[in-house]
């Protein structure tokens, strides 16, 4: 999986339920991730900020804590106008989803 840490391979716990959704939901995931790297190339801090702000919101809804922890971390920096900050937040999150795998329970 090449420059993935190991410990960003981790397994999520969803419940069936959310079988049919969630594949869409992890693909719009991955769609921000590029709309956020444009938004920063821009210096489009609001748009990062609301991307974030969603993200916090919709992936403890879906089980995906780690994506509501980086939504935050998201929406704060966007906040401060830190770059930097949000775009190795970016890359987590691209690092996340790579390397994660569901489980339904």
């Amino acid at each position: 999986m090449g420059d993935i840490p190991e410990a960003v391979r981790d397994s999520v716990v969803v419940p069936r339920e959310l079988c049919e959704l969630v594949p869409r939901f992890l693909a719009h995931r991955r769609a921000e991730v590029d709309r956020l790297r444009e938004a920063l190339e821009r210096a489009d801090f609001e748009t990062v900020r609301s991307i974030g702000h969603a993200m916090k919101g919709a992936g403890a809804g879906y089980g995906f804590d780690e994506i509501s922890a980086i939504g935050a971390a998201l929406e704060a920096l966007a906040r401060s106008h830190d770059a930097d900050g949000a775009l190795a937040e970016v890359r987590r999150l691209r690092g996340f989803l790579a390397g994660v795998t569901v489980v339904f329970e």
